[in-house]
C-alpha cells in the first residue's frame, strides 16, 4: 500500500501511518530511560532503521518521538527553575553566614545560567575601513623634479 500524506505532510495511510511493534517497544524504553539513551536502546533492540525513521517527518513514529523529546525539554526547563531557586537560597544563606566565597560562587553560577557571563578578555581583532575613490575625477598633473646622482 503506498504512503499517503495530508496537506500538513502527515502520513495518513500506508507505511508510517502506524507504529510497528519494534517502534512501540523502542518508544516505551525511551520514555523510561530518556532520549540520551536512544542509540543504546536502538542497538539493543536491533532497530537498524532508527536513524532513518527519526528523520522521516509526518510518520506516527516521528510524532511520538518528538512528543517525548518536547516533554523532556519542558522538564529540563522546569529543572533549571528549581536549580535557580536553590542557588538563590544558597546565596542568601551564605551571605547571612558571612561566607563570601560560597556567596560569590552561587552568584557566579546564577549569572552564568541567566546569560550574564562577562568576557574574561576583550581583544580587537578586526578594523573596518571604508574608502571611496572617484575614478571619474580629472587627474591632476604634478611637476616632478628629477635629481641625478651628479
Amino acid at each position: 500500500m503506498p504512503t499517503k500524506r495530508n496537506k500538513k505532510g502527515e502520513v495518513v495511510s500506508g507505511r508510517g501511518s502506524e507504529l510497528t511493534t519494534l517502534q512501540s517497544e523502542f518508544l516505551e524504553k525511551i520514555r523510561n530511560e530518556g532520549m540520551d539513551a536512544s542509540s543504546k536502546i536502538a542497538k539493543s533492540l536491533g532497530y537498524t532503521n532508527y536513524y532513518r525513521d527519526r528523520r522521516t517527518t509526518g510518520t506516527a513514529f516521528h510524532k511520538e518521538l518528538m512528543a517525548i523529546a518536547n516533554s523532556e525539554m519542558k522538564s529540563i526547563e522546569a529543572a533549571k527553575g528549581t536549580n535557580l531557586s536553590a542557588l538563590i537560597k544558597i546565596r542568601d544563606i551564605a551571605l547571612a553566614n558571612d561566607d563570601m566565597k560560597a556567596a560569590m560562587d552561587a552568584i557566579r553560577i546564577i549569572n552564568d545560567m541567566q546569560g550574564y557571563k562577562a568576557p574574561t578578555k576583550v581583544e580587537q581583532t578586526k578594523i573596518d575601513i571604508t574608502a571611496t575613490i572617484d575614478l571619474t575625477a580629472p587627474v591632476e598633473e604634478q611637476d616632478y623634479l628629477d635629481i641625478d646622482a651628479d
